[in-house]
C-alpha cells in the first residue's frame, strides 16, 4: 500500500531514500516553512510563551524600579551665557576701524573653551573648591582630606556639560551634582571664571602688546636717528645744501656761460675777419696807418732819387750809396711798421680765441658740477627716503602705542551672563520616565529573547503544516490535549483518562478528531485503505497507547468490528491500562498455550475486543515478530473491520519496526511541541528501512488554545461544538 505522502522531497531532507521524489523548496524559519518572517508565527510565539514573557517583563520592570530607587539623585544647575556678536572698540584707529564678527564656528570654539582644563582650574582656584566641604561631600565623598586643584578640576569637568542653544549665540552651561546648592555654586563659579578669564586674557594681551610696542619704538627711534644722521653726513660730504637749489644754480651758471660763449665766438669771428682783411702790406690796417703812409712815401721818394742817381752816378758813388742806405733804412722801417700793424690784428684774434676757450672750459666745469650734483642728489634722495620710511614706521607704531595706552583698563569679556544658576528644587537624574521607558524596552527585548530561547529549546513540531513540510507525510488528525479544553470531569492522571473521556463525551472535539482517523482510512466503507493499523511513536511518552485505545473504542462505538492488540512486549501499556494484567494473551496464542477465542477480552464500554499481552522473563521476544504473528494478523484481517496494533516505540525497541511492517499501514505518533525533529527523523528512517507502510502522522496533546491562534482545525471544532451547545 502506498504511503500517504505530501512532499517526497521531505524524505530526502530527513535522510530517507526516495528515488522518485523531486527537489522542492527547503524549509524556512517560519512555522509554515515558506517565509523568513511570519507574523502569525510571531503572534503564536508570543501567545504560547505569554506567561514567561510577562514574567520577564515584570522582572525587568521590577529591577528597573529597584535601580531607580537605589540610584543616586543628582541635580542640574544651568547658567546661560550670551556672546556679543560685535566686538565694539572704544578707541578706533586705522587698524581697529572694523568690528570683530563672532560667527557660528566662533560660538562652537567658545563652547570648547568653557570645557577646557584652564577654565575648570580657574573655577577651582577662584572658588577654592578643592577645600570646600560641600563640594568634597558631593563630588568626592570618599576623600579623606582636601583634593589637589588638578583632581578637583577633573571632577568638575566630568560633571560639566556645555552646549550651544540651537543656532543662537547663547551657550548653556550645566553642572550636575548630588547637592543642589553645590551644582548652582559650581555652575556660577565656572561662568565667572570664564568671563573673568576673558577679561584677564584681554588685559594680559594688551600689556604684552604695549611692552612689544615700547620695545619696537625704541628700536625704530634709533633707526630714525641713524637714517637722518646718514642724510646729514652725506649732504655735508657732498657739499650739498639742498638738492633742488644746487641743481638750479648749476643750471643758471651753465645758461650764462652758454650766452657768453656765443658772444665771444661772435667777437672771435669779427677779429678773424679783421685779421684776414689786414693780412699783408695791403691790409686795411696797414693802409690806414699814417706812419706806414709816410714810410711808403719816403721809400717811394728814395726809390725815385736812387733811380735818378743810378743813371748819373756810379755804384760806388757816395751819394748813391747814401741814398741806397737811406732806402734800405726806410724799407726796413716800413716792414717793421707793417709787421707791427699786422701783429696787432692777430693779437685781437688770439685774445678772442682765448676768451672763447675760457668760456668753453667754464661750461665744461659747470656741466661736470651739474652731473656730480645730480649723482649726489640721487644718493641723497635714497637716504632721505629711508629716513622718511623710518619716520613713518615709527609714527605708526607710536600711534598704536598711544591707542593701547589709551584703551588700557577698558577690556571687557565678549560673553556675558544673562541667567545665573539657581538652586534646583527637583533632581534631574534619575528620570523616572526614562527609567520606565528603558525598562519597558529592555523588558520587551528580554521577553522576546526568552521566548526565542524557549522556542529554540523545544525543537518540537508545533503545527500540522510544520510536520507535513518537515516529514512529507500528511497529518491524518490532530488530537487535542483534553486538559486544555476546560473539561472539569477529565481524569488526567488515570491510565484510561483519555479513552474514558471518549466514552463519556462522544460529541467532543477530541472524539471528533479520533473519528477523523478511521474516517480517513475509510474503515467499514468501500475502498477501505487498510484493515490492520499499527500505532507507534519515536520514543515513550508520546501518547501512542491512549491513541490506540481511543481509536479502537471510537471505531467500535461506530459499529465497526474492532480488535485492539497490545504488541508492546516490554511495557504492555494497553494491557495495564485496561486492567488485564495477568491474563493470557498474544504471547500464549503464539506459543500455542492458548486459543484466540479464550484470550480475547471484550471492552464493554465500547464493544471492541482486546488481545492483551502479558510477557514474562521467560517469554521469547523473537516470537512477537515471527511468521506466526504475521499469520495471526492475516486471520484477524479477515475477521475484523479494523485491527489496531499498539506497537512499542520505534527507536528503543527493535521488534517494533518488524511489527510495523506487518501492519497494512502505520500511523506515527508525535507529541505536540515535544517530539524533537531529529528523533522523528530517525524513527521514520528506521521504519522506512524495515519496510513499514507509513500512512501518516498523528499530532497528539495539542494545546487547543494555541491551536486556535494558529488556525488549526481544533479552533473550528471548538467553534462548531460551542455553537451546537447553544
Amino acid at each position: 500500500m502506498a504511503p500517504n505522502k505530501l512532499d517526497p522531497s521531505a524524505a530526502r531532507r530527513m535522510g530517507l531514500p526516495d528515488s522518485a521524489s523531486s527537489a522542492s523548496s527547503s524549509g524556512a524559519s517560519g512555522p509554515d516553512g515558506g517565509k523568513l518572517i511570519d507574523l502569525s508565527w510571531l503572534a503564536t510565539l508570543a501567545w504560547r510563551h505569554k506567561w514567561a514573557m510577562l514574567a520577564a517583563i515584570a522582572a525587568v520592570l521590577a529591577l528597573t524600579a529597584l535601580a531607580y530607587l537605589m540610584a543616586v539623585k543628582k541635580y542640574d544647575a544651568n547658567v546661560v551665557l550670551a556672546l556679543d556678536r560685535n566686538d565694539q572698540q572704544l578707541v578706533r584707529t586705522a587698524q581697529t576701524d572694523k568690528d570683530t564678527i563672532i560667527d557660528s564656528p566662533a560660538v562652537d570654539t567658545e563652547v570648547q573653551v568653557l570645557l577646557s582644563p584652564e577654565v575648570a582650574a580657574a573655577a577651582v582656584r577662584n572658588g577654592r573648591l578643592n577645600t570646600d566641604p560641600a563640594f568634597l561631600a558631593a563630588s568626592a565623598p570618599n576623600a579623606t582630606g582636601p583634593l589637589t586643584p588638578a583632581a578637583a578640576a577633573n571632577i568638575l569637568r566630568s560633571n560639566l556639560t556645555v552646549g550651544r542653544q540651537g543656532l543662537s549665540y547663547a551657550i548653556n552651561l550645566e553642572y550636575r551634582s548630588r547637592d543642589p546648592k553645590v551644582s548652582a555654586m559650581v555652575a556660577n563659579a565656572v561662568a565667572d571664571a570664564y568671563v573673568g578669564g576673558q577679561v584677564q586674557s584681554e588685559q594680559n594681551a594688551r600689556s604684552q602688546d604695549i611692552n612689544q610696542l615700547r620695545s619696537r619704538l625704541d628700536q625704530l627711534r634709533g633707526d630714525v636717528i641713524k637714517a637722518e644722521a646718514a642724510v646729514a653726513s652725506y649732504r655735508a660730504s657732498a657739499d650739498l645744501v639742498a638738492v633742488s637749489n644746487d641743481s638750479t644754480i648749476a643750471q643758471q651758471e651753465l645758461s650764462t656761460l652758454n650766452t657768453e660763449l656765443a658772444s665771444a665766438k661772435a667777437e672771435l669771428a669779427a677779429s678773424q675777419g679783421r685779421a684776414s682783411a689786414n693780412a699783408g702790406e695791403n691790409g686795411t690796417a696797414v693802409n690806414n696807418s699814417p706812419v706806414i703812409r709816410d714810410l711808403r712815401t719816403e721809400v717811394s721818394n728814395l726809390e725815385v732819387k736812387l733811380a735818378e742817381q743810378s743813371s748819373s752816378l756810379g755804384p760806388k758813388h757816395p751819394d748813391r750809396m747814401r741814398t741806397e742806405a737811406q732806402l734800405d733804412t726806410a724799407r726796413q722801417a716800413l716792414r717793421r711798421e707793417v709787421a707791427r700793424a699786422s701783429s696787432g690784428v692777430g693779437a685781437d684774434v688770439r685774445v678772442d680765441s682765448q676768451r672763447v676757450g675760457a668760456i668753453q672750459s667754464a661750461i665744461g666745469g659747470a656741466r661736470s658740477r651739474l652731473l656730480a650734483g645730480n649723482n649726489a642728489s640721487v644718493r641723497l634722495n635714497e637716504l632721505e627716503r629711508v629716513a622718511e620710511s623710518a619716520r613713518q614706521l615709527y609714527q605708526t607704531f607710536l600711534d598704536r602705542y598711544r591707542v593701547q595706552l589709551a584703551t588700557r583698563g577698558t577690556e571687557k569679556s565678549k560673553a556675558q551672563v544673562i541667567a545665573r544658576a539657581q538652586v534646583p528644587s527637583r533632581p534631574s537624574s534619575p528620570d523616572l520616565l526614562v527609567y520606565m521607558l528603558g525598562g519597558g524596552i529592555a523588558g520587551v527585548i528580554a521577553a522576546v529573547l526568552l521566548a526565542l530561547a524557549l522556542e529554540w529549546r523545544e525543537r518540537g513540531i508545533r503545527t500540522r503544516a510544520e510536520a507535513e513540510e518537515f516529514t512529507g507525510y500528511e497529518v491524518v488528525s490532530s488530537l487535542p490535549d483534553i486538559a486544555t479544553m476546560d473539561e472539569p470531569d477529565f481524569r488526567k492522571d488515570e491510565a484510561l483518562g483519555v479513552p474514558d473521556f471518549l466514552i463519556d463525551h462522544r460529541d467532543s472535539p477530541f472524539a471528533e478528531s479520533v473519528r477523523a482517523i478511521w474516517t480517513a482510512l475509510r474503515i467499514g466503507h468501500k475502498g477501505q485503505v487498510a484493515r490492520s493499523v499499527g500505532v507507534t511513536s519515536s520514543i515513550p511518552g508520546e501518547g501512542k497507547t491512549s491513541t490506540a485505545i481511543a481509536l479502537a473504542r471510537s471505531a467500535a462505538m461506530a459499529g465497526r468490528r474492532t480488535l485492539l492488540i497490545d504488541c508492546d512486549v516490554r511495557r504492555m501499556g494497553t494491557t495495564i491500562a485496561l486492567g488485564l494484567r495477568g491474563r493470557p494473551g498474544l504471547a500464549e496464542v503464539l506459543t500455542g498455550e492458548a486459543r484466540v477465542e479464550d484470550v480475547l477480552v471484550l471492552d464493554e464500554p465500547s464493544g471492541a475486543f482486546v488481545l492483551p499481552l502479558n510477557s514474562t522473563a521467560e517469554t521469547p521476544l523473537d516470537i512477537i515478530h515471527s511468521d506466526a504473528t504475521a499469520t495471526l494478523f492475516d486471520r484477524f484481517r479477515q475477521e475484523y473491520d479494523l485491527v489496531v496494533l499498539d506497537i512499542a516505540p520505534v527507536i528503543p525497541v527493535a521488534e517494533a519496526r518488524a511489527l510495523a511492517a506487518m501492519a497494512d499501514v502505520t500511523l506515527m505518533i508525535l507529541r505536540w511541541r515535544t517530539t524533537q525533529r531529529n528523533v522523528l527523523k530517525t524513527a521514520l528512517r528506521e521504519l522506512d528501512r524495515a519496510g513499514a507502510h507509513i500512512y501518516g502522522l498523528l499530532l497528539t496533546q495539542v494545546d487547543t488554545r494555541s491551536s486556535a491562534v494558529l488556525g488549526e482545525e481544533m479552533a473550528y471544532y471548538q467553534y462548531y461544538y460551542a455553537r451546537g451547545a447553544n
